[in-house]
């Protein structure tokens, strides 16, 4: 309901841009938050977002935390209904029997956000602060990520927050029939009917559920990707088109290039050059 919600917020306002939609209240998306991407394994699928309960400070070396500079600005004010019908029908019959069967449904989401404001880390700061700083490559949640190759961080940039109390509101109707009939014929006359059957069944469903939403509540956020070092050090993916990602041993490289079928065509290619 809430990630229908954001979901439809984020198509509207941001389709095809930077702006993720946070999935769950339940989301500790804060700034500077760490988010582990999970890469899609093909061109279609979209990747997937976990923010964990870290924060950038929380997995960096050394004692002197990083204090960004937060730049407030008020974002849109933001109202959205939306509403979706399906019906359908499906009608059989056999020598002796038929069935038919018939469903529908229709859903309202109303999504009352209110005004929304912006904050964002002054970038320029954040990459003077991170300058020679070195992540802690012991701590458990970059040992559990790193040798996952489709995985990396991405740390929260921006996010979109609610100011003041607002409410998701989701209607359902559903509806069904269902009719079945069953004829027997005594054997050698097919005229005559002994057994007649029928049964006739319906169903209806209505639900009307309401999400009050709390002040500063974030509905939707952006990354910028971490590309890191094997020594711990990184820097900051800033243009969109660059991905980050763990640097990999010679070994971890090969097999990467294995599986692509790259490995193969580069080893053909030296050998004519060889020869």
């Amino acid at each position: 309901m809430f990630a229908t919600a954001t979901k439809n917020f984020v198509e509207q306002v941001d389709r095809g841009g930077s702006l993720i939609p946070v999935s769950s209240l339940n989301d500790n998306v804060s700034l500077l938050t760490v988010v582990v991407k999970h890469k899609p394994s093909w061109m279609w699928q979209k990747p997937k977002y976990i923010p964990t309960d870290f924060k950038l400070n929380d997995i960096l070396t050394g004692d002197t935390p990083i204090n960004p500079v937060i730049i407030e600005t008020d974002f849109i004010k933001f109202d959205g209904k939306y509403s979706d019908s399906i019906q359908g029908n499906m009608d059989a019959k056999f020598i002796r029997a038929n069935v038919s069967a018939e469903g529908k449904e229709s859903s309202k989401l109303q999504s009352s956000f209110g005004s929304l404001k912006k904050e964002e880390v002054d970038v320029q700061k954040l990459l003077r602060d991170c300058k020679d700083r070195v992540l802690d490559m012991s701590h458990s949640l970059i040992q559990q990520t790193k040798g996952k190759q489709k995985q990396t961080f991405g740390i929260v940039k921006e996010r979109v927050l609610t100011t003041q109390p607002s409410s998701v509101i989701v209607e359902v109707q559903q509806g069904g029939e269902c009719e079945g009939g069953l004829s027997l014929c005594k054997p050698k006359v097919p005229n005559i009917t002994i057994v007649s059957l029928k049964d006739t069944g319906s169903l209806n469903k209505d639900t009307n559920v309401t999400m009050e939403i709390p002040v500063h509540t974030a509905l939707a956020y952006a990354l910028i990707e971490l590309e890191i070092k094997k020594d711990g050090r990184y820097e900051l993916c800033l243009m969109s088109d660059t991905a980050g990602g763990f640097e990999v041993d010679g070994c971890a490289m090969e097999e990467l290039l294995e599986e692509s079928g790259a490995l193969e065509t580069a080893l053909k290619t030296t050998a004519a050059d060889e020869s």
